[in-house]
């Protein structure tokens, strides 16, 4: 839809000179008359209807590549040609409505929207904050126009990285209200309408989800340091009675320098918030951003009220418990870790440095994010959010979406577009969405041929990264090669477009994609594979199961990468190979291996992280920059699809059926989790007794469900109970 399709005679606005202005516009109404808004302010926007904020929902809209802007002051410059999509808000607002006099008030700051200054992959802006909003009723709509009057603000900053600097004493009180005198306030200045396709949000907003009680540790320096006891996003929450008093606020996600390396730091003008305050009994919070922290300073004679964790509604609906601490910490961290980094319906990176929707991240977590928590809408969101930034003439991925920078590799980011969609079909069965993207699918196929020489991909963009794999230990230091890594992905595409089109009766399209997976194996094999020792580049940092689990190898090359892991107990891999290992160990039956690499207490392992005081999963194994990244989580699913052994039969989707089938692995004696699939609840509990275990299994009735355990196929239907021998 256009603007004019949305807002019909409604005209855009801003208010000249400001990046935190406020609107307002007084209207006549009958109390209890049907009355509906759609709205649109550009980056963030609050909304207010005779001093009532309208709805709990933050940090609106959903952020997008909202239109076209000037790329050249990204790290990495593109030129491809995308698409782009505006979110617009739709509420019922009746019950806000009184007889006679009425004043709807707006509140807008830049988001995502218009970002001049952030510390990492450049700067971007697609314009100064802007509002659009048409509010239908029975006796007459209200738009906005040059008659919205405006106001530049109390908001003296605000910076989605940085912070916000609010002056109280410039606010305007009463503005929300009907009666203001309109000191301050004069016309709004039109402007044309962002070109881009305009549609209702229908994904789930951010909110302030829970609170928590920060602990004062200690005072010094004019400053009280506080520890809210876990590493999330949000922001604390302050009163003061006392007019024109400065407060500080700065966050961080560590503050010891005796952890091995730290990650945030509290540094000054970052993750900061300053307000003066007016002597009114108002919450003192930034209003168009969140930080991600553990702990924060503030004034020693300012106490905070609280701190609110704010991200996107996105309820956990799995659970995860057994014996062995380390697993039970690696689930623990990982929800926590990953609902911190889902804000405006973007699975990011992280939710402090970067805040950035890199498919990298999303396509590895996202059959993990799609398994353990409602979020549907959220990725569906997500995923209009690649197709957008696919070049529509090479067919090229970014490493973002939304497009907003930042670096990686044409597969193990790009191929977002094939695996998402891929995994949101097996998870939800939604064949119309699959069909949606199977083109794209193909044309992001043809851009990694076309980046490709001898049947290996070795290249991306001109002047960008072409990263492999990201994050192998100790250092950072890639050893993998990168078109080793890349072609073995553009493998693993392949099948799954294969697998698409043959769920969709699209075969004939593609065809040619049986032939060139043949081609690009036997290239991979003719470079990378050594018939000497059976082995892919000498399976450096996890490198012979990337190429197991597309068909490579032999026997030698399986049993060569179960002696090694057997013998180095712990983990030398960075983010796709680590995910690409645990996977394949279990695929083949090595769970015991699989049990001990995820549950090792040696260096390289999730243990590091929890005995050394982490709370989320680190970006790095040892804990070198961002102390909050979800991507080594990932193999937090396969506790699930194996360990609990909740898995779909091949070819089924949406979990119409189910296989328990549960690996008994030595070292955990108990464990019991569920997760909530389309169809309902699937939950297992098991406890070892000497020789036997019980196995306790529930599933939804609309689930056909299968109970398998040494080599026996047993159908149930809602809860059982099932004893089984233990091996030896």
């Amino acid at each position: 839809m256009t603007s004019e399709q949305i807002f019909k005679n409604a005209k855009w606005i801003e208010c000249t000179g400001s990046d935190a202005p406020l609107f307002r516009k007084s209207f006549n109404a009958v109390k209890g008359e049907k009355a509906e808004i759609i709205i649109c302010g550009l980056g963030f926007f609050k909304l207010f209807i005779n001093g009532r904020k309208v709805s709990d929902d933050l940090l609106v809209p959903n952020a997008t590549c909202y239109s076209e802007r000037d790329l050249s002051k990204l790290t990495f410059p593109l030129n491809d040609k995308m698409s782009f999509r505006i979110y617009c808000m739709k509420y019922d607002v009746t019950d806000y409505l009184c007889d006679g006099e009425n004043t709807l008030a707006v509140m807008l700051g830049n988001g995502y929207y218009n970002q001049v200054s952030r510390h990492a992959e450049g700067s971007v802006t697609f314009g100064t904050p802007k509002l659009c909003f048409i509010l239908e009723k029975e006796s007459g709509n209200v738009i906005s126009d040059e008659s919205t009057l405006s106001h530049k603000g109390f908001v003296t900053y605000n910076n989605l990285y940085n912070g916000e600097k609010h002056d109280y004493t410039l606010y305007p009180q009463g503005f929300k209200l009907n009666g203001y005198s309109g000191e301050g306030f004069g016309e709004s200045t039109v402007i044309p309408a962002p070109e881009s396709e305009y549609l209702i949000q229908f994904s789930p907003a951010d909110k302030v989800i829970r609170t928590v009680k920060p602990v004062l540790l200690k005072e010094e320096d004019g400053k009280k340091l506080y520890d809210i006891g876990e590493n999330t996003a949000g922001y604390a929450v302050f009163k003061c009675k006392e007019k024109g008093k400065l407060i500080k606020v700065n966050y961080a996600e560590e503050i010891y320098e005796t952890r091995p390396y730290y990650g945030i730091q509290l540094e000054e003008g970052y993750q900061e918030e300053q307000f003066i305050t007016d002597g009114t009994d108002r919450e003192y919070i930034p209003h168009f951003t969140w930080h991600g922290f553990r702990y924060f300073t503030v004034n020693a004679d300012v106490e905070p009220l609280r701190v609110d964790v704010v991200h996107t509604d996105c309820p956990v609906t799995s659970s995860f418990e057994c014996d062995n601490k380390v697993l039970n910490w690696l689930y623990d961290a990982y929800i926590r870790t990953q609902l911190a980094n889902i804000h405006c319906c973007i699975p990011s990176d992280c939710p402090h440095r970067e805040r950035l929707g890199y498919t990298g991240d999303g396509q590895l977590c996202g059959e993990t994010v799609m398994m353990l928590f409602d979020c549907k809408e959220i990725y569906r969101k997500w995923l209009y959010d690649v197709a957008d930034c696919q070049c529509k003439v090479s067919g090229h991925i970014q490493h973002t979406a939304p497009l907003m920078g930042g670096g990686g590799g044409p597969s193990g980011w790009g191929g977002a577009i094939v695996e998402v969609p891929m995994k949101f079909y097996k998870t939800y069965g939604d064949k119309d969405l699959l069909d949606e993207f199977f083109p794209k699918m193909l044309h992001f196929l043809d851009y990694l041929e076309s980046r490709s020489d001898n049947g290996l991909v070795w290249r991306e963009e001109k002047d960008g990264w072409c990263l492999g794999d990201w994050c192998p230990p100790p250092d950072n230091s890639i050893i993998i090669p990168e078109s080793y890594v890349n072609t073995c992905l553009y493998v693993t595409f392949m099948y799954q477009t294969l697998e698409a089109a043959e769920i969709l009766g699209r075969q004939s399209e593609a065809a040619h994609l049986s032939e060139r997976i043949e081609r690009v194996k036997k290239a991979i094999n003719v470079a990378y594979f050594s018939s000497g020792n059976h082995n892919f580049v000498g399976d450096v940092q996890g490198a012979n199961s990337l190429a197991l689990r597309i068909g490579l190898g032999d026997e030698r090359t399986v049993q060569n990468t179960v002696n090694k892991y057997n013998d180095l107990g712990m983990f030398d891999t960075g983010i796709i190979a680590t995910e690409a290992l645990i996977g394949y160990l279990f695929e083949i039956g090595e769970s015991q291996l699989a049990f001990d690499l995820l549950s090792n207490e040696k260096e390289i392992s999730f243990d590091y992280m929890a005995r050394n005081g982490a709370t989320t999963i680190w970006e790095n194994w040892l804990g070198r920059d961002s102390r909050n990244h979800p991507m080594f989580g990932a193999v937090t699913k396969y506790l699930f699809m194996y360990l609990l052994g909740i898995r779909q039969p091949k070819g089924s989707a949406g979990y119409e059926k189910v296989i328990v089938s549960p690996c008994l692995v030595n070292g955990m004696d108990r464990a019991k989790g569920h997760i909530t699939t389309e169809k309902g609840v699937v939950s297992v509990e098991y406890e070892k007794k000497g020789r036997l275990a019980e196995i306790k299994v529930f599933a939804d009735p609309k689930i056909e469900a299968v109970f398998e355990f040494g080599g026996k196929e047993i159908p149930f239907n809602g809860e059982n109970t099932f004893t089984v021998e233990l091996g030896e």
